[in-house]
């Protein structure tokens, strides 16, 4: 089975020829996988969260929004873990792309892992 066989369909993920080559990635590549990594990329930051001193159960709605916004991107070893899990799921064509613009698809990846984990909890 091709990997791209796993990924779901995102219906308002469109490519189109008006994006920049950037938003066709994200949408076309990106997105799918990290839709289908979800359960994955929660137990991650769920076993984080375990293994840390943040109780965020005890946090204040504001210190708590601010908390999971910020928390994957200021833990490298975390944000390391996300980006490769993404990366895995990579055909060989698409880690070529992502390796000539790897610092901005990163930072996408990071932007999309950190609002799924917002809208999780």
């Amino acid at each position: 089975m091709n990997k791209k066989d796993l990924r779901p369909i995102i219906s308002s993920a469109k490519v189109n020829d008006s994006m920049s080559a950037e938003e066709q990635f994200q949408n076309g590549v990106l997105r799918p996988i990290i839709k289908l990594q979800h359960n994955t990329i929660i137990a991650l930051f769920d076993h984080y969260l375990e293994h840390s001193d943040f109780d965020i159960t005890k946090f204040e709605a504001e210190k708590k929004l601010e908390f999971l916004k910020t928390a994957a991107s200021r833990n490298q070893h975390l944000r390391n873990q996300f980006v490769g899990m993404i990366l895995g799921m990579f055909t060989e064509e698409e880690l070529a792309i992502y390796l000539n613009n790897m610092g901005e698809y990163s930072r996408r990846i990071m932007q999309m892992i950190s609002q799924r984990i917002q809208d999780t909890y």
